[in-house]
This record gives C-alpha cells, structure tokens and sequence, in this order.
C-alpha cells in the first residue's frame, strides 16, 4: 500500500474528480438550498465535524497547498476565506454533501454513505493506505509532519 497517498497520481485524481462529478449531478436534481452562511465551516458553533480520507486529504492539499494553521482551537475550518469556501474546486466529499437546507436532511447521510463506499473502493483500487480521519485533526497532523 502506498503510504503517501496519490501525490502526484493523476490517475486518481481523475477517478475521484468523476466521483465528485457524478454527485454534482446527483445533488442537481436533489436541489438542496445553499444560503452561503458558511455554518458547514464553523464546526465548533454549529456542532458538527467534518471527516476524510486520506486521498481527499492529499488532493486538497495538493491542489490548494496545507493552510497556515489547522482551525483546531476555532472549531472553523483553516480554508474559510471571507465567509466562503477558499478552495471550492478541491473540497472533501463531507463539504460536498453538507447543506443546511432542512429539505435536504434526509437526502444527506445515504448520499454520502453512497459516495464515501467509492472513494474507498478508489483507495482499494489504486492502492492508496486508507485512512478515515477529523478533518481538523488530519490537519493538524500535517502541519506538524512539516514541521
């Protein structure tokens, strides 16, 4: 198992920008609302958490550099910027799925349970060490790996 994860693995990233994709296209005829109030990035306040994988994890950073801090004492996530998402294009699947809409709510916990068995199937399939990790947690770890 490969222990880096898929830096510089384009293969993978391709397989999981499609996973991504094909739940843009879910959600799209789902409709759930976005009232851009980023509570889906100030975990601490609204009581939730954010999780990932590894290979989620590596393609964010690779794609969007590690932040200057991990947002661990805030509770907020290290890539809200001005009360959006900082790194839109590259966002976990967590972030993907996540809206406030109360619509939406039961749409949620089985749209993302359908979607993290592929990104764990990609894992598998390419040989990536799989690991389900806090986000901020995960980053916190990277931060001090580069220490």
């Amino acid at each position: 198992m490969d222990t880096i994860g898929p830096m510089g693995r384009p293969e993978a990233w391709s397989e999981l920008e499609g996973i991504y994709a094909d739940l843009e296209r879910e959600l799209s005829t789902l409709r759930p609302l976005c009232r851009q109030s980023s509570k889906c990035c100030r975990f601490k306040e609204y009581g939730h958490q954010l999780w990932t994988t590894s290979a989620e994890l590596d393609y964010l950073v690779e794609h969007e550099g590690l932040p200057v801090a991990s947002g661990s004492e805030s509770g907020t996530c290290p890539y809200l910027k001005d009360g959006l998402c900082g790194v839109r294009d590259h966002r976990m699947l967590g972030c993907r799925i996540y809206f406030c809409d109360p619509a939406y709510a039961s749409a949620m916990a089985p749209l993302y349970e359908k979607y993290h068995a592929r990104i764990k199937e990609l894992h598998r399939r390419h040989g990536l060490s799989y690991e389900y990790a806090e986000f901020l947690t995960a980053v916190d770890r990277r931060l001090g790996a580069q220490s």
